[in-house]
Order: structure tokens, then sequence, then C-alpha cells
């Protein structure tokens, strides 16, 4: 009986070696072998990073955008490389890529380190959550501006210093309504260029009390200034701004930079350096031909006491 079964094997064999065998039977072979040798070896489990839960570029958009780098029409990409612990909190934020704007660089690691629950952690190899690594891309694109009506408008600063250049008084109204607006910030920076007319150094300058007047003003046409003529008394040191030509489409063309030093003490250098055609406002469309536009600041000061 081992005989018959050798001979049958061996029969077997030289029809596959052959070709004899039907198509049928070598399968059947075919899938004994497969079984006889085992499922193939499960691949090693790998470590993964931290994914993202949300849109992180829904945190980046136009109400995100730093009002510093705004007003300087800066934009560009940034990448940061960031830290996320065990729990998906992003704890570091490190800028890898400059976007050249302090501002945004600055803005990309505050916004994305305020969030707590905005990634998944990484995980070992037995799945066990742990601290990792991800590389965070934004690109910040300017905001379209809203478009500027075509009418008169005008600000007044107001601001008193005392002889150790504290701010006693700070107060801007926008015209013609008169209304009184919020101006910590701007009083803050013109209390800087006072310090620096007065020798640089808040501490010692002015030598008594100062008023300083800014008077702001957009005119349409040959209407009057808002803000009204500078008080007398008051040392008028610069007299800058521009004029252009809104056409009928809102477009603003033929801008020429307007400078007057009226202080000879005045860097002529730091007036220059404040070019107002720089910008892309746009206007809201009108009828009819284009309209003349005047874009003016004069500064003032007078000191108060000694």
């Amino acid at each position: 009986m081992q005989l018959v079964q050798h001979r049958r094997n061996g029969l077997i064999a030289r029809r596959i070696i052959s070709g004899d065998l039907p198509v049928r039977g070598y399968w059947a072979f075919a899938v004994l072998a497969v079984c006889a040798a085992g499922p193939p070896a499960a691949a090693a489990p790998e470590r993964v990073e931290p994914k993202a839960l949300s849109e992180l570029a829904s945190l980046f958009g136009p109400d995100a955008y730093p009002p510093a780098a705004a007003s300087m029409r800066e934009q560009g990409m940034v990448v940061a490389a960031l830290a996320i612990d065990a729990q998906g909190v992003v704890t570091g934020c490190h800028i890898v890529t400059s976007s050249k704007s302090t501002s945004l660089d600055a803005a990309t690691c505050r916004i994305i380190t305020g969030r707590k629950t905005s990634f998944s952690p990484a995980r070992d190899a037995v799945g066990k959550p742990v601290a990792g690594s991800y590389d965070l891309k934004v690109r910040w694109v300017l905001p379209e501006a809203p478009l500027s009506p075509l009418q008169n408008a005008g600000q007044k600063l107001t601001l008193l210093l005392s002889n150790k250049a504290a701010i006693k008084r700070c107060e801007v109204r926008n015209l013609p309504a008169n209304v009184a607006v919020d101006a910590t910030t701007l009083c803050a920076g013109f209390r800087e260029m006072v310090a620096t007319m007065f020798g640089g150094d808040p501490a010692v300058s002015p030598p008594g009390d100062v008023e300083l007047i800014v008077l702001i003003d957009r005119i349409i046409g040959k209407a009057t200034p808002l803000s009204g003529p500078m008080p007398e008394g008051m040392t008028v040191f610069q007299d800058t701004g521009s004029e252009f030509v809104v056409q009928p489409d809102g477009t603003r063309t033929a801008c020429t930079p307007v400078s007057t030093l009226v202080d000879a003490s005045t860097d002529d250098a730091d007036v220059k350096e404040t070019d107002l055609c720089e910008g892309t406002e746009r206007f809201a469309k009108h009828q009819g031909a284009p309209v003349n536009v005047q874009d003016r600041v004069r500064i003032a000061y007078r000191l108060v006491g000694k």
C-alpha cells in the first residue's frame, strides 16, 4: 500500500513537471503549499506623530491678521516647529522659517499656543500617548481692505506731557462728529517723538510741560480741512501728506507725496521715510469725473512751562 502511494506521488510530481496535470489540480496543490507555509508575518507597529484635529487655516484668517503687519502691508509664509505633549497640547513654538515680519511670526506662535485641544498626541509603537512634534506652515495673505468712502474726514490729537515726558492728558477726536476715540497707543508713540526732540531721554526731557497737537485731514476737492487751523502759539515742525486722484472705478492714481518742513531742526530724512503713496487704498465707486484728494498731517508743539 505504501508503495502504491509513493508511486502515485511520484506520478503527480512528474505530471506537474511535464505540464500534464489539469489546471484545477495545480491550483489545489498550490493552495495546500501556501497553507502549509502559514500566514505572512504581521508588520511591526510604528510610532504615530501628532495630527491636527481641525482645519488650522481657519485660525489664521483675516480677523487674526496682526494690525501692525496690516498697516505695514506685510505678508508671507511662516514655518514653525511645534512641541505637542502627551495630551495634545502645544507646549512650544519655534520659528523655523520667518516671514521676515516680526508681527506675523509672533502672531503665528501666539495663536497656535493659545489653543488647548488642536491636536491628537503622538503615540509610540504600543499605542501609548507620548510627546511629539508638528511642522506648522502658515501663509499670511493680506486681507482685502474695505473700500474707503470718498468724503472729507479729520482727526485732532491733543497731548500734554509733563517735564518728565509723562502723559498728563491725551485726547483724540474724530471730525466732523467730534467723537472722542481711544488713543492710548497713538499718544504713546508721540510721547517718544517729543522726548527725542528734546534730547532723547524721557526721564529728563522735555524741559517743561509740552502741548502737542496733531491735525489729520482728508480733503476732497477744494473743501476746507475739518480739523481747522492750527491754534496760535504753536510751532509747526512737520506738514506732510499726499495728493492723488480717485477715478470713477475707485482706484487711486497720480499720487504725489508732499512734505513741508517748517522747523529747520527736523531731519528731512525722517519725513521722507513716511511716504503716504505706498499704500494700495481703494475707494467706493462714484459717478462723474475723477476727484482730486489730499491727505495732510500737521504736527505742532508749544512749551507750557519750565
